[in-house]
């Protein structure tokens, strides 16, 4: 038996190992700064003879409280080495992370980060070009964004990783509360995780908090922030007459767009572990949940012309020239209907309280974080690159409903014995 074991441990490593080098390798050879982009903008910086404390200060005063992730790249952005192994580094960082979080119980690492580690890359492509396959976007995007999953996962649950590893979250508190949706993902999954739990190593956790809350302060007054929402006030003049009201519709818009582009495999995902969980358990209302979710998930492919005035790429109401633009409103009624589906579902289908506040916390997080684009000018100039975070969440929210799939079936020889002998 030892010998079979042994055996069993060293072709799951051998399959990793061949993984790892297959992984580091693609990104090593194919990752390059891209020309006429920010990365040029960045390394010109970098490579101008400036020192990095008179750069990062006049970026803190004049553009930006991103002080660690500039100062990172300021340093790191002329060494290709580094960032053609950070990238893969980081992504299979978020892919430990969510195995650590959901199936280190349940899938041997091997299993478990190759596993994860492919969920992540179903991420729409038009996002991965401009925030993992792009070095600026890395810089900005994958490494706040995996910093802030990997402390999220640390603080939930601080006896599940080592000491090294609680180290390590304490700098990536402060990197992941240098970007603003990041820093509002982590630091609302830590009050709630703190509110939820207050006594598991309560004292390292309330460091971590005291870090995070540090950082994304500093982000939030720095100066050059309402110099840069002048500048990018070209994007969109209108925005100054804006209530907050229209500021956040124009982000729900955003998610809009995004939750019904038939490209966004997350939904389509959700929608299938749904009807997965929901097999032999029938509910109230189940047919009309169910048609309500998947109209809603797959309205952007049946109905997609509704959503284009004016030849326009932007898919937005901000562009409709004439009209009441009521194709739109129908749109986010059957998107809003189609999230309450989902919660609704998932309430019928997962019987832990907990799994379903954390399940619904999650959902609505992912909703919020990308409607808070619509407090910047440039929500709809940013591209796809500010939807990252959002699908992030939107990962672990497919992971919590796969492991639950998994618990379901796991039981199902249990409760046949159990049935068998009454």
């Amino acid at each position: 038996m030892p010998a079979l074991r042994f055996d069993s441990e060293t072709k799951k490593a051998l399959l990793f190992l061949l993984f790892l080098t297959f992984f580091y390798l693609s990104f090593f050879f194919n990752l390059e700064l891209k020309p006429f982009s920010d990365d040029y903008t960045f390394l010109s910086a970098a490579t101008s003879g400036a020192t990095q404390l008179d750069y990062l200060t006049k970026r803190y005063y004049t553009w930006t409280g991103r002080i660690a992730i500039e100062g990172i790249m300021f340093t790191t952005i002329g060494l290709p080495t580094f960032w053609k192994l950070a990238i893969p580094t980081f992504v299979l960082l978020s892919a430990y992370s969510t195995w650590k979080a959901f199936f280190s119980n349940t899938f041997h690492y091997a299993y478990g980060i190759i596993l994860c580690t492919f969920l992540t890359l179903l991420i729409s492509h038009s996002i991965l070009d401009t925030t993992v396959y792009y070095v600026t976007g890395f810089y900005n995007y994958l490494l706040p964004i995996t910093s802030a999953v990997f402390v999220c996962t640390t603080f939930i649950r601080p006896s599940a990783f080592s000491t090294p590893e609680k180290i390590l979250a304490l700098p990536l508190a402060f990197i992941a509360s240098q970007s603003e949706q990041a820093g509002v993902s982590m630091l609302s999954v830590l009050v709630v995780s703190l509110i939820w739990d207050k006594k598991n190593a309560l004292l390292y956790r309330c460091l971590i908090l005291a870090i995070a809350v540090a950082g994304f302060s500093f982000l939030l007054s720095a100066p050059g922030n309402y110099l840069r929402m002048t500048s990018e006030l070209r994007y969109m003049p209108e925005f100054t007459d804006y209530s907050f009201f229209k500021k956040i519709t124009t982000g729900l818009d955003v998610f809009n767009h995004h939750f019904i582009d038939s490209k966004n495999l997350y939904p389509k995902l959700i929608a299938l572990l749904l009807l997965l969980l929901s097999l032999n358990n029938n509910f109230h209302l189940k047919k009309l949940a169910f048609l309500l979710a998947i109209c809603g998930i797959f309205q952007g492919g049946v109905f997609g012309y509704i959503f284009n005035s004016g030849g326009n790429e932007y898919f937005s109401i901000r562009y409709l020239s004439m009209g009441l633009g009521l194709s739109y409103y129908v749109s986010y009624t059957l998107t809003l209907l189609s999230l309450v589906s989902i919660i609704y579902i998932v309430r019928n289908v997962i019987t832990s309280d907990s799994k379903f506040y954390f399940a619904t916390f999650l959902l609505l997080l992912h909703v919020a974080v990308t409607a808070l684009v619509g407090l910047s000018p440039t929500a709809y100039e940013s591209g796809y690159r500010v939807l990252f975070a959002g699908d992030i969440i939107s990962l672990m929210f497919i992971c919590l409903l796969f492991k639950e799939e998994i618990e379901r079936r796991r039981s199902l020889p249990t409760e046949l014995s159990r049935m068998q002998v009454n």
